[in-house]
């Protein structure tokens, strides 16, 4: 039987993927402060309560780009659960980049990244009435990241620079209850930046053991942090996105309905939210009939999927094949009414799931390809330099003899002296010094 396959999360806090904390507009704006205010009613109209959420940041309202720095922190808090306190993550700056695949040689990228750090590290949130914990809401502020350090750590023979944060305890005793989503960091970074990105995140929320999720066209807007002057922009743009989303399979269709949106999720999404207990089988079943449109499951068709399933466990299927194959079947088969059809076509949906699994596990071999090229070349630059440092310490003497040596090399390999580019001769330079070192050193 094949392996579950093993996928990249991150962890987002329940409160911070409802809320619109990161503004979805390309241009950094100088606005410091966004707030959002709405009212509950009762059903005559009575306004019950009041609730406000407000974002403030001395350095700007945080945007898409730091939407995806701080997933990407907590992709390395997910990977790193257990190495240090719970409320603390420590990563190197590259280590971060490399998370978000970005160039980790671009000064600039390096410095926008640090900046963003920074920027989130002085951003406070003020939830009144709307901070959802113990089954209630509540009024708190909340610092998006509580504290940011930089340090020194002894790797080997030298010493790297680590950053640490610190997460607000408010959010680690919502995620210590539970109150978080676990969000694919694969599908999120194969998504365009900014309104998909979060789109994608927001809907994930949303979808919990439903098959559809119907939302006010101006307060999905509000809720993913997109704001614009012209309705008819906006619904471009989340037109956009939602193409994306579907082209993608995060979602299996969408649609408006006069000023809302519909989205339609695939049925086999239910599957993921059955937790693995003494009725797993039970719920299962009830989760493949419900699926189907039957929202009442007879005690008849309970036993015989349990006893369907039973049976393809005890041929040596795990439950998880078990759970895929009934999520497959209620995506692919037309027509299809009844759980006895599962034994005759579990092997063509695992057969699906494992090609897809070669094809994911030759991505990922190509990635890794793709990452340690990136670590030799940086060993590379390192050496160079260090080997440039070497020269530039030489008696200029002993520079231009070595310079006339790299140079004689080059043209007895067959180099015409006019194409002897700098490069070149330092390359070549640099090959002579290391080799005069190694002889010294033996």
């Amino acid at each position: 039987m094949a392996e579950v396959e093993k996928k990249e999360y991150t962890l987002m806090e329940g409160n911070l993927l409802e809320y619109p904390i990161f503004s979805m507009q390309k241009r950094r704006v100088d606005k410091t402060i966004e707030e959002y205010i709405w009212q509950e009613k009762d059903e005559v109209g009575r306004v019950i309560v009041e609730r406000r959420f407000k974002v403030d940041c001395t350095k700007g309202i945080p945007n898409f780009f730091d939407m995806d720095v701080f997933n990407a922190i907590m992709r390395i808090y997910v990977k790193k659960s257990g190495v240090y306190k719970k409320n603390e993550i420590h990563f190197t700056v590259y280590e971060l980049m490399r998370e978000l695949s970005l160039p980790v040689h671009d000064g600039r990228t390096v410095n926008r990244v640090r900046e963003s750090l920074e920027r989130m590290a002085k951003t406070n949130l003020h939830f009144e009435n709307a901070f959802y914990a113990e089954k209630e809401k509540i009024t708190k502020i909340v610092h998006l990241i509580a504290r940011i350090e930089i340090y020194e750590k002894q790797k080997g023979n030298r010493f790297i620079n680590m950053i640490k944060v610190v997460l607000d305890d408010e959010l680690v005793n919502s995620i210590e209850r539970k109150y978080y989503k676990l969000i694919d960091f694969k599908i999120y970074k194969a998504l365009a930046t900014g309104i998909p990105r979060r789109l994608y995140e927001y809907l994930e929320k949303k979808k919990y053991r439903k098959n559809q999720f119907e939302i006010e066209i101006k307060k999905l807007a509000k809720w993913i942090g997109l704001k614009t002057s012209k309705p008819s922009q906006l619904k471009e743009l989340i037109e956009r996105a939602n193409d994306e989303l579907k082209e993608k399979g995060i979602i299996d269709n969408w649609r408006y309905n006069r000023k809302n949106v519909i989205y339609y999720f695939r049925k086999s999404e239910r599957f993921k939210e059955v937790e693995d207990n003494l009725f797993y089988l039970e719920n299962l079943t009830v989760t493949f009939y419900k699926s189907l449109g039957q929202e009442k499951v007879s005690e008849v068709l309970r036993r015989e999927g349990m006893v369907v399933l039973q049976d393809l466990i005890d041929e040596g299927y795990t439950r998880e094949e078990v759970a895929y194959a009934l999520g497959w079947a209620v995506d692919n088969i037309k027509g299809i009414h009844s759980i006895r059809i599962i034994p005759k076509v579990i092997g063509q949906a695992l057969g699906e799931k494992e090609s897809k699994r070669l094809v994911e596990e030759r991505e990922k071999l190509e990635q890794q390809k793709r990452l340690e090229e990136d670590r030799k070349r940086e060993e590379e630059r390192k050496r160079q330099e260090e080997l440039d440092k070497i020269f530039d310490r030489l008696p200029k003497e002993k520079q231009k003899k070595l310079e006339e040596k790299a140079r004689e090399n080059l043209i007895e390999q067959g180099i015409n002296p006019n194409f002897i580019l700098p490069t070149l001769l330092r390359l070549e330079r640099n090959r002579l010094l290391e080799k005069k070192k190694s002889l010294v050193k033996a």
